[in-house]
């Protein structure tokens, strides 16, 4: 089973899963998802596309796939010579644990407000899921306190 992702930071005012990742990590996460399933990727392969887009070092971007595979995000095999990294979650995967990461938080830390805030939400098929989030987050954290 993957362990968690390493998720510390939450940025509501940036875009999508830069959120939760500096705008290099989300990057290079983007072009790995973007691969075919199962397919590994070398530092090499990332920062040429990268390269291409800007002028960047071939160290920042393996420093940066490094600090991915310590958060969790991917995983590194040595195969021969080079490091090929796997993603350990889909995109959606990802955003999936993220956002029920954060709406846990709330929810433990301000459950009233967090409750009051989703019945006024307009998409109230995204209130649902999110009562369903909650309601997953109420039953687990009970058998842990259980055992």
């Amino acid at each position: 089973m993957t362990t968690e992702p390493d998720i510390s930071v939450f940025r509501p005012d940036r875009p999508g899963i830069r959120k939760v990742l500096g705008d290099l990590e989300a990057e290079i996460m983007e072009l790995i998802w973007a691969r075919p399933p199962g397919q590994g990727t070398l530092v090499r392969e990332v920062f040429e596309i990268l390269y291409e887009r800007r002028r960047i070092a071939y160290t920042t971007v393996m420093n940066t796939m490094t600090r991915l595979a310590k958060k969790r995000l991917l995983r590194v095999e040595k195969q021969d010579l080079a490091y090929v990294y796997y993603p350990n979650f889909t995109q959606q995967e990802f955003v999936s644990r993220f956002v029920g990461r954060i709406l846990e938080d709330l929810f433990v830390n301000f459950s009233g407000a967090t409750l009051e805030s989703l019945v006024k939400l307009p998409d109230q098929g995204a209130a649902a899921h999110a009562y369903q989030l909650l309601d997953e987050i109420t039953r687990r954290r009970a058998e842990e306190e259980g055992e």
